[in-house]
């Protein structure tokens, strides 16, 4: 199996609540400093962990502010993806930008599987698909998504030679994405990088422990549940698991239930 390798970075920060400007700020920073292939922010990070007051927050993809990141991306040759929310004619979607290295604008990922009262203002999305970045065939996973194998192993079978989740995960609940993320990159035999904010906002406090991992399961770097910061990795795609560890080539699905 050919490999490859990837420059990932991943950023642990506090979102400005309801500042977009400022929130597009600092990517565009972030861009502008980094050495990666991609870069990463959590859930929502353009407009913060909001769930009132949408109309005032979403953003078209042909945004002329989307643009102004996109130019970033193509002058720094590095791709990103950020939360944000995305608005369509029956409502709101808490989604992934995805921009590539060229600056091109790839079409929203919609977070499929919402969390408590994200069902009260969010729509689901209905796809569970790779995409492509910096040559990379990557499977985005939003927050909650990680803890459902289905997710992770869904875009594994479908190319994923990497899987990137980005969160905003709260406490009490930082046992259960760290053992999750631990879980998808194991059960998959593909790295995942996770992408959690800190800081407090609406009600929540967020639980940061970013984290990078290894096919066999290895922490490669790690945060704290309060430290704003980056963590940065050059990762073997595509390597997979052989023999006894090639996990994806020994399902039996005739056996399972759906």
């Amino acid at each position: 199996m050919s490999t490859s390798t990837l420059r990932i970075t991943v950023v642990q920060d506090a979102p400005l609540p309801r500042d977009i400007a400022g929130n597009l700020a600092r990517a565009r920073a972030a861009l502008a400093a980094s050495d990666a292939d991609l870069l990463v922010f959590p859930e929502l990070f353009l407009t913060g962990y909001q769930t009132e007051r949408l109309s005032e927050l979403a953003i078209d993809t042909d945004d002329p502010r989307i643009a102004a990141l996109a130019s970033a991306c193509r002058e720094a040759g590095t791709a990103l993806l950020i939360g944000f929310v995305e608005p369509s004619e029956d409502g709101f979607f808490d989604a992934y930008l995805a921009i590539d290295r060229d600056g091109r604008v790839l079409p929203a990922i919609r977070k499929t599987h919402l969390f408590g009262g994200e069902r009260d203002v969010f729509r689901a999305g209905d796809s569970i698909t790779p995409i492509t970045l910096s040559g990379a065939r990557i499977g985005v996973i939003n927050c909650f998504e990680i803890e459902f194998p289905e997710v992770g192993r869904t875009l594994a079978l479908r190319g994923a030679e990497l899987l990137i989740a980005g969160s905003a995960n709260m406490h009490p609940y930082e046992l259960d994405h760290r053992t999750a993320v631990t879980a998808r990159a194991l059960e998959n035999r593909v790295p995942v990088a996770y992408a959690n904010r800190v800081g407090s906002e609406s009600g929540h406090d967020f639980c940061g422990s970013s984290r990078i991992v290894a096919p066999d399961g290895t922490t490669i770097a790690e945060l704290d549940t309060e430290t704003r910061g980056e963590l940065t990795a050059m990762l073997e795609l595509g390597a997979g698991g052989d023999g006894a560890t090639a996990m994806l080539a020994q399902r039996r699905p005739a056996l399972y239930e759906a």
